[in-house]
This record gives structure tokens, sequence and C-alpha cells, in this order.
């Protein structure tokens, strides 16, 4: 794409300093190392990876809920890095969230009505009842549902009011954090096609953590695959699941299930995702393919073409 990138994250970088007792050294862990990430309008870009891989710290730094140690971070072409709160605020009703649980993301004392209206009061826009209206009509509920409490609702259904929340400031971009992770399996795909047709209506931009490369395949138009605060591999959806180089995002398309299940499929990588190495590949421990080199130099992150980027020393389709 050549337009000006809604959001642009460049060479983004964060370290989470820990302790497990007052007296014990400090530990640091590497959330996001050097990620470039640019998510354009009326486009999907799916961020995936295993629990523990940075992909939340990204999203959450694209929305500036946490500040990046270096790099910048651009939204709407504005430099919002080291921006204020006084001056990020203004920006804020642009930039929307969708969480992971739909059961603890809303106030249980509060109806429908009341949370959407404290959004709209939030950002200083009206809040008649036409507007609470409104805004469920466009997520696929009932307008009778505003006086009704979140505890009377689906886990589908409230992850919808959780959408309508996030939509409440008519924002460019919408980060949706494991959004169906929590739901049952027969109405991820609602949600799903859900946001996608909001993304289309409200041309959005909107960029969607997950876990699991199924769950976004239908939806996503581009993928990127992190793992221990890197991108090892970028491509549009279609490449990436017709093609993928990087023996990570071969091990986690081995995982997802298939219908033909005689069909041949690369082994699926053994173990746990845990600590970087010191040196090289942070990939390396777990990768069937690594040698000397991967254990010691870090592989750069190199265009194949067709806006297929990866970052492996022997980078090649499934064996």
């Amino acid at each position: 794409m050549t337009e000006t990138a809604l959001l642009s994250l460049r060479g983004v970088t964060k370290t989470f300093r820990s302790r497990r007792s007052p007296f014990a050294r400090p530990t640091l862990t590497r959330a996001a190392v050097d990620v470039d990430l640019d998510v354009h309008r009326g486009e999907t870009v799916a961020l995936v990876g295993e629990s523990g891989s940075g992909k939340t710290t990204v999203a959450r730094i694209a929305l500036r809920l946490h500040d990046p140690d270096s790099g910048t971070v651009r939204f709407e072409g504005q430099d919002i890095t080291r921006l204020g709160e006084r001056r990020l605020r203004p920006l804020r009703r642009r930039m929307a969230m969708v969480f992971q649980d739909p059961y603890s993301s809303l106030n249980p004392r509060h109806t429908v009505g009341v949370i959407l209206a404290r959004v709209l009061r939030n950002h200083g826009m009206p809040r008649d009842r036409a507007t609470l209206e409104g805004l469920l009509t466009q997520v696929g509920l009932g307008a009778d549902m505003l006086d009704r409490y979140p505890h009377e609702f689906s886990g589908g259904q409230r992850q919808r009011i959780g959408i309508a929340r996030a939509l409440a400031g008519r924002p460019s971009l919408l980060v949706a954090d494991e959004p169906v992770s929590a739901l049952d399996v027969s109405v991820r795909a609602q949600v799903l096609n859900l946001l996608t047709d909001l993304r289309d209506e409200h041309d959005l931009g909107l960029l969607v953590v997950a876990h699991d490369l199924a769950v976004v395949r239908a939806v996503a138009d581009r993928v990127a695959v992190m793992y221990l605060g890197h991108i090892v591999e970028e491509a549009p959806a279609e490449l990436l699941y017709r093609d993928p180089r990087h023996p990570y995002t071969q091990a986690l398309l081995a995982a997802v299930p298939r219908p033909d299940p005689g069909r041949p499929r690369p082994a699926v990588v053994r173990g746990e995702i845990g600590g970087p190495p010191e040196r090289g590949c942070p990939f390396a421990p777990r990768c069937p393919r690594a040698d000397d080199r991967c254990r010691t130099d870090m592989p750069p992150l190199e265009h194949l073409g067709g806006g297929h980027r990866v970052a492996c020393h022997h980078p090649g389709p499934d064996d």
C-alpha cells in the first residue's frame, strides 16, 4: 500500500522490569523488540503469537496505553510517541479497544445505557437515547436492551456491547485484543464477521490480537507473527497461509485442525515459549532447523517479495 498508514509503529521496543520480592534483583522482560507495523484504513491486520509473545504489549503501545522505551508511534500522520495526556486526550476517541473478556470489561452495577452514555460523556458527545439505541442497533442488538444489566446477556451479546462501547467515540482505529477467545466456538465467527462489517461500514483500521491463526484466517488482510517480542514473519494473509516460511509460523499452522487428517504436515514444535536466549534467534531453542549460526546471530527481518517479510536464516516451505 502506498497511502499513509493510519497507524505506524517504527522500531518500537518495550522492556518491563519486575521483582519477585523486595530483596530480589529485578528481572527484565523485553516484550517488544524493534517492532515495525502498519495498519491502513479499511484493513484488518492480525497480530498472532503464543501467550508471552508480546502481541498485547504492542497493541497497548499502539493506543499509547504503554509508552515505548524507544521507537515511534504515528497515528493519523501525527507522531504521538511522546505526547502528554493533555494533548493526547483529543485523539483518544479516535482510537478504541475491544477487550478480551466480555464478562469483566462491563460494570455489572450499570445498565447498558449508562455504560454507553458514560463513554459519550467522556468524549463530549451527545448521549440522547436515539444515539444510544443507534450504537446497539449497529452491533445487532435491540434498542430495548439499553435498560438491562450485563449479567442478563450471553457472552456473545456482552462482547457486542463492548464493541458498541468502542464505537461510541466514532474511532478510526479499533484494536481488538483476543476478542473471541472467551466466547463459545459457535459465536466466534459471528463476532469476527461483525467486526469486519463495521470496518467496511466505517472505513476503520482494525488490529486484531490473537493466539490462533485459524481464528483470524477468514477476516485478516495481513498477518504478523510474533515470538518473544519480535515479529518473525509478516505477509498478506492469503500468502502467509499458503506459503509460510518461518518454522514458528509453520508450527502454529500445523497445530490447526484440518479436515483432511491424512494430509502430511510438519511436526508441531515441542515445549513452551520461554525466556529469550542471550544471543541469536529467539526461536532457536525450539527450532528444528537451528544451527550454530542461528544460536549466535540474530536474523534480520528481510523482504521476500509480495509484501512477505521473514526473520530466519533458513526460511523455506513446509518440510
